[in-house]
């Protein structure tokens, strides 16, 4: 195989694409890091609810553990929906700038290439590959960084 096929250097390209989308890029990252932190939390209500909420002496003191822990499912909750939402947001937005950039460039070819290649299978071409970069690449890329603060600092 060769080294360059292996490289990671043309995603670079696609960084230029999430550049106007500042803000939500770092929306999402804020989500995804609440979201983390509550997943870390979760373990210190279960403690909570163990140490105090069982062992505790007043009937309140499980309530009191399992709202916590009904609290720290809310946010988790809340924390992951705006975490989809805002990558499958920016996954749609890149992938539309993408496929006009790349619209636009056909658009502006000699028409000679159209000579010895056909437009149909090119157009269909980049629809597909774009629909499936919009299927499989922002939810499930999300939800695996999500996971890596816990593997951290679990140990």
């Amino acid at each position: 195989m060769p080294a360059d096929t292996r490289s990671l250097s043309p995603l670079l390209a696609i960084f230029r694409f999430l550049l106007p989308y500042r803000a939500r890029l770092l929306a999402a990252g804020g989500a995804l890091a609440f979201t983390a932190g509550a997943k870390l939390f979760l373990g210190r209500g279960i403690q909570l609810l163990l140490d105090e909420g069982f062992g505790g002496g007043t009937s309140t003191d499980p309530r009191n553990a399992i709202s916590v822990i009904i609290v720290i499912a809310g946010a988790m909750a809340l924390g992951t929906f705006l975490r989809f939402y805002l990558v499958s947001w920016l996954g749609e937005r890149v992938s539309a700038d993408i496929r006009k950039a790349v619209f636009d460039n056909i658009i502006r070819l000699n028409p000679g290439f159209f000579e010895t290649n056909r437009s149909g299978e090119i157009m269909s071409r980049l629809t597909t590959n774009t629909s499936l970069n919009i299927k499989s690449g922002p939810s499930h890329f999300g939800s695996k960084v999500a996971s890596l603060p816990i593997c951290d600092f679990s140990l």
